[in-house]
Order: C-alpha cells, then structure tokens, then sequence
C-alpha cells in the first residue's frame, strides 16, 4: 500500500492520542500498511544549544507488544492515566530540528479472519437448528450477524488509513465496528446456547458472548488484610553555600484512597476533588546545603492482591468440569474449560516486580485483566450449561390451542354439574 503523511495540527494530534507534548514538540501522524507512526520534533528558538525535554502520550489502547520502533527514546508508563509514553532530554542546537518517529501496529482494524470464522460459525448453528423448535430463532440470528458483518467490512473498506484524510475518522470508524462486532459476537453466543439446549455441540469452543452471563468481580475477591507498600520521596539541595526551601506534592496513584495512607511519613494527606486523587505533600520545607531528604510514605499494596482471586477461579474451574462429566455433545464447553485451564495456569506462573514501581503496578493491572478474560469464559460456561440442568418429570409437549380450549371448556362443565348436584340436594333436604 502507498505511503500516506497525515500532517495534523498540534491540538488535533492531542486530541487524537492524549498527548502531553513538552514545550518545543511539533508532531504529525504518517501512515502506512498497518502501522501509525507518530513524529515528533524537537526544536527550540534560542541562540545557543540547550536541553529539551521530550514526553509524549502513546495511545490510551496501545500496549508494549504494538510499539514497533522507538527510534531511541525510552518507554515510560503513566501510573494515573494507565497509559505509556516516550521521553527523553535532548541537546538541541541553535535553530536544529530533531525528528524521532514511534512507529506502532495500526490496532485499529477489526481482523477480518476473525469476522468470518463468527460467520462460519453462525452459519453452521443456524444450519444445526434447521428442523428443531429453534430453527426460526437461529435464522433471525444468523440474519443479523450477515448483515452486521457487511455493515462492518464496508465501513472499514471505507474508513481505511489509507482512504482518509484524517487518522481521527479512521479511528472512530474502528470504534463504531468494535460495538458492531460485539453483537455479532452475542448473536453467536445465543446460537451456542441454543444449540446446547437441544442437545447439540455447537463447536469446537465457545466463541460467542452471552448477556446473561455475569460479569467479572474483582472487588469481591479483595484480600482481607492488603500488604503494605513505600513511596520514597526525595528533595536533593545541590548548591554547597545556600539553604533552599521546597514545596513537596505527590499524588497516588488512582487506587489509593486517604484511608490507604498509613504512613505519610512526615507529609500532610490530602484529597484532590478536581484531580480525583490522593496526595501528600508539605510546603516551606528547609533542606540544607547539599542534603538530600527522604520521605517514605507508606500505603496499603492495592495490586499484588490477585492470589485469593486465582485460587477462586480455579475452584469454580474444577466444579465446572463436575457439571460436565458424564453428559454427551457438550464438547465445545469442555473446550472452553481447558483453555480457560491453561491461561489460569499460566497466570499464576507469573512473577511480577518485587517493589513498588510504575513497572509492578503496570504488571498487577494486566494480570487482573487477564483474570478478568478466564472469569468471563467461566461465567459462559456457567450460563451455557444452565439449559444443560436435568429436568424433572415428564418432557410432555405443550397443547395447541384447540385442545387447550377443550380442555377449559370440560373444566367449566365439571364444575357447573358439581354445583348443579350440590344444590339439588341442598333444595331436597330443606323442602
């Protein structure tokens, strides 16, 4: 595919990617076969060389598996807005232009692969249900998922990088496909359920999603008593003649409530109601010539608390394959119990950072994500073997509505001849 160069106006490209560009930055988005690359400049008007300071927010979706090339800057992660950005200070001369492109994976595109495998699939259950009480539903669903599928390829088609003139519109179209997709994906989870519910296999795995299904809680898997973590806080006076007085602000990070400080270690807590967090800070502090001060803030540990959680999931993973034992054509929802088996194992391999950093709360974070997707495939099962439960009694079909009526209408006259007899005799007996 040609090469194309959006150029974007400095608040156009914020207001694209978030970005908190420093002071002397231009920036423009080029784009080519599946990639963005984000340009940025580093310039300053002065007469002589100085440092400048480059940051610059990555977008809110992209991870460090999508970044392609750095170009020599160095990768941070923001702990407050859960979001990476490139840095670096660098010497600039007089009336000298510095270039540094980050080149990222276009991430949004929907993988059309995967499109038509839910197509594949939808067409196949609707095909199973075919001669089954269901057949009419499993065709209006596989109905909807055709036409969201075109609706999805055409706006894509549309809306490429390389169709518009503005990244921003191939963004939002990426964004209205991913809320067209998700119903695709709910149309085949109803599907799946329908099929179980007559008995069928619907596949190799589960595949679709279903509404019914509750949604991951992290909040009711907190630990009972959480760990503890240290904030060190560090003033460094450089000059070796003169006293310096400094003003300290720290903010916590979005999970740490006032009542999460322990320890402020010397520093005042305060709750920052614009800003939507906890600080600590002290002003007029006096720090002497050369003297470095520290000030360890102590707070409850509000990530490394994924244990309990792990040992919950696979609990219900185990009691979940009991459900499953000794029933025919439920091969998909085993499917979706290994593999929900293998990732849960995987996470608990895991050995994140030991200490306090954006790097070990970045890893906690993630991995309660991942928790997140094995629950949600836990909590399909759960739901699609709700139509597996054994019934009771005796599987009688419903009447139609001709002997309904007949049967109300022998009902009726049963009753008009008991009352008929208990009068008689009760006019007998008082005559």
């Amino acid at each position: 595919m040609e090469k194309l160069i959006r150029r974007l106006s400095i608040s156009r490209v914020m207001r694209l990617l978030g970005l908190a560009v420093a002071v002397g930055l231009a920036c423009t988005v080029p784009a080519s076969a599946g990639k963005l690359v984000l340009r940025i400049h580093a310039a300053h008007k002065g007469e002589s060389p100085q440092p400048v300071t480059i940051r610059t927010s990555l977008p809110a979706r992209i991870s460090t598996n999508d970044i392609v090339n750095l170009n020599g800057l160095n990768l941070g992660y923001d702990v407050k807005s859960d979001t990476y950005y490139v840095y670096d200070t660098v010497e600039v001369a007089a009336g000298e232009i510095k270039q540094y492109n980050v080149e990222m994976n276009d991430i949004w595109v929907v993988d059309e692969e995967e499109l038509a495998s839910y197509k594949a699939r939808s067409g196949a259950l609707a095909a199973m249900l075919a001669g089954t009480k269901s057949s009419t539903d499993g065709d209006e669903e596989h109905a909807d998922v055709l036409a969201r599928e075109e609706e999805i390829l055409l706006r894509q088609s549309e809306n490429g990088i390389a169709a518009v003139e503005n990244p921003i519109i191939h963004i939002q179209a990426y964004e209205t496909n991913l809320k067209a997709f998700q119903e695709i994906k709910q149309s085949v989870g109803r599907l799946e359920n329908l099929a179980l519910a007559e008995g069928l296999n619907p596949g190799d795995a589960l595949i679709g999603d279903d509404r019914s299904a509750a949604i991951p809680r992290r909040d009711v898997h907190f630990p009972k008593e959480f760990g503890e973590a240290w904030v060190n806080i560090t003033v460094h006076n450089s000059s070796a003649t003169r006293p310096r007085q400094v003003d300290i602000r720290r903010d916590m990070p979005p999970e740490i409530s006032i009542d999460d400080v322990l320890d402020a270690g010397g520093l005042l807590v305060r709750y920052d109601p614009k800003a939507h967090s906890t600080y600590v800070f002290k002003n007029d502090i006096e720090v002497q010539p050369l003297e470095t001060l520290t000030f360890r803030v102590k707070i409850r540990d509000k990530w490394n608390i994924n244990a309990e959680r792990m040992t919950f999931l696979q609990e219900k993973v185990n009691s979940l394959f009991l459900m499953t034992s000794g029933r025919a054509s439920i091969e998909a929802v085993e499917s979706t119990l290994n593999g929900a088996l293998e990732a849960l194992e995987a996470i608990m391999k895991e050995r994140g950072p030991e200490t306090l950093s954006p790097a070990y709360i970045a890893f906690y974070r993630r991995q309660a994500d991942r928790l997140d997707d094995v629950e949600r495939d836990l909590n399909r099962v759960d739901s699609a073997l709700k139509p597996l439960e054994t019934k009771r009694g005796f599987d009688i079909p419903a009447p139609d509505k001709k002997t309904t009526w007949l049967i109300i209408y022998m009902i009726l006259g049963f009753l008009a001849l008991v009352s008929l007899l208990f009068f008689l005799r009760w006019f007998v007996r008082s005559s």
